[in-house]
Parts: structure tokens; sequence; C-alpha cells
């Protein structure tokens, strides 16, 4: 029985995901998420600068738009796992774009980059976060200022080419916004 157990854990998949009317589910060994759709404001392949030319990373990039909608649907384990997943992305983007001319503002999220995100962090709705979540929170707004999203899929972990994937994301995103959840609350007549 041990064994048996023991083999379903070597052959799990490392990443799944669901499609579902009303959000996508990013399922992983060591946790999950969930990102609704009328929470998504983009999705597209991130590119970055290579020479003159941009060219695309191996990664689905999701700009959300409300962090806190998020972080409260996603596992501190996983955190972590995408804090180091991520974090060659981020090298790759903070040397790639300083490099061609990315302005420096003085509210500049990467302006005196220490490489570690602060363990404290208080959403615009001022929701607190603490420990790896506000570690990710942080991590995301430096990625939204590099690349353009907040949060990154490895295409490795889709089961089809990734303009095929966008496509099919897209898809399930304008139908959730075409068709809006039912309200719970009964219809005055």
């Amino acid at each position: 029985m041990i064994t048996l157990i023991g083999w379903f854990k070597l052959n799990e998949p490392p990443i799944s995901l669901s499609l579902c009317q009303h959000s996508l589910h990013y399922h992983h060994k060591y946790g999950g998420w969930a990102l609704k759709w009328h929470n998504i404001q983009r999705i597209d392949q991130p590119r970055i600068h290579v020479g003159w030319d941009l060219q695309p990373l191996p990664y689905i990039g999701f700009k959300i738009k409300q962090y806190d909608e998020f972080l409260t649907l996603i596992t501190p384990r996983l955190a972590v796992h995408l804090l180091t997943e991520q974090r060659p992305v981020l090298l790759h983007a903070l040397h790639n774009e300083q490099l061609h001319g990315q302005p420096v503002h003085t509210n500049d999220p990467l302006q005196g980059i220490d490489w570690l995100e602060e363990s404290h962090f208080c959403s615009p709705q001022g929701l607190h976060y603490d420990g790896a979540l506000a570690m990710l929170a942080q991590r995301m707004i430096r990625m939204r200022h590099l690349l353009g999203y907040d949060l990154l899929i490895p295409v490795g972990s889709l089961d089809r080419e990734p303009d095929d994937f966008l496509k099919l994301l897209r898809q399930y995103r304008q139908e959730a916004i075409v068709s809006p959840l039912p309200s719970s609350e009964p219809h005055a007549q």
C-alpha cells in the first residue's frame, strides 16, 4: 500500500490548471490558487528586450486588478515556491529592462533594490499581510513594473501551445464578463 501511494506521489503532475465559468484554478503539489475572471485586467505572454528585439518569455502573464482577492486564495507554501521559481525571471527582467531605458521614477519600487521583498504589505484596500504572502505581493509589484504582469504561469505546464492557451483563457474571460454571475439577491417585481 505504501509503495502504491509513493508511486502516485512521484507520478502526480507538478502543475495542473482548471478553467471554469467563474475562475482559473492553479493546482500544484505545494498548494493552489484561484483567480476570478473579473479580477484579471490583462492576459498575455510577457516579452523582454533582447538587444533591439522583444522576445517572449516562456510564461503566461496575468495582470490582476485587486491583489486582496488573489492573496486570500493562495497558500503560503505555494507563495514561497512562486517566489523561488520566479526569481530568475525577475533578475533577467531587471538586467534587460534597465539596460533599455526604463525610466527611473522617484517612487520606483526597484530603486535601491535589495533583492529581498519586504515581509509586510498593506494593500490599497487596507488589508495587511505578513510573511510569504506579503513577500509575494511585493514581488508582484516588481514584476508588474518590469513586465506589466503580476503573476506568471510557466508555459511548460500547459497542455497546448501558448497562443492556443491564451485564446482559450481570453474566451473564458470574455464569456464571464458578458454573462456575469447571477445575483444572490431576489429580483424585485
